[in-house]
């Protein structure tokens, strides 16, 4: 059965997947175009409905560990569905974006419920480059797909 979330939430949800499954950060320029230098991701944290998570990028698999157990899906998977929820948010006129077929299927599987994570540093997820040990990185995701967030804080934009 489908359902409907907010370009907003579905951006999210599309970066998160699209660096699961390319496993890499092509580091832009300030015209946001992708330049030649990338950088690896090892891991990605993420806050869900029953805790945190950490997805953990193998060569065919994603492993994701949780306080409930450890499960692993194929990489490639991840990138079929950020390529479906692309086409859906490019596609849709309005604010609001029905899930393509398969999406919501995907996301019962990979035990994701909430499209948008629930931080208390408004971060959207945290990022571990080259090692899964290594400092993780808390990221904001932004999309020019969608409507702006409002500016949270007397007219200076959060971050």
């Amino acid at each position: 059965m489908a359902f409907e979330a907010t370009k907003r939430e579905w951006c999210e949800l599309y970066t998160f997947f699209r660096l699961l499954a390319d496993g890499k950060v092509a580091l832009g320029t300030a015209e946001a175009k992708a330049g030649e230098v990338s950088w690896p991701v090892a891991m990605i944290q993420r806050e869900e409905h029953d805790g945190t998570r950490r997805y953990y990028i193998g060569q065919e698999t994603i492993r994701i560990e949780s306080e409930v157990g450890v499960r692993s899906l194929p990489r490639e998977d991840f990138g079929i569905v950020a390529d479906l929820i692309l086409q859906a948010v490019k596609a849709s006129a309005g604010n609001d974006v029905t899930s393509p077929d398969g999406v919501e299927e995907f996301l019962d599987e990979a035990g994701i419920f909430d499209l948008e994570a629930k931080t208390e540093d408004r971060t959207d997820f945290s990022v571990a480059f080259w090692h899964p040990e290594a400092p993780l990185r808390g990221f904001n995701v932004r999309s020019r797909l969608s409507a702006m967030n409002p500016l949270m804080d007397g007219g200076r934009a959060a971050n």
